[in-house]
């Protein structure tokens, strides 16, 4: 099978990656807020539920 323009198309995005790393690490450091308050925000509402409550 011939795999070329897959290949092309990773080197494209690769390269357009290391073209513009201060674009890419903004992005990355948007995304990485986004998740980590999201899982944060699990997180917090799992450590604060009392498990041993006794339902009325």
């Amino acid at each position: 099978m011939n795999y070329k323009v897959i290949e092309n198309l990773l080197g494209d995005i690769y390269q357009f990656g290391f073209d513009n790393i201060i674009i890419i690490a903004i992005f990355w450091i948007i995304i990485m807020f986004f998740f980590l308050r999201q899982l944060s925000k699990r997180d917090n509402e799992f450590y604060l539920k009392d498990f041993f409550k006794k339902n009325k």
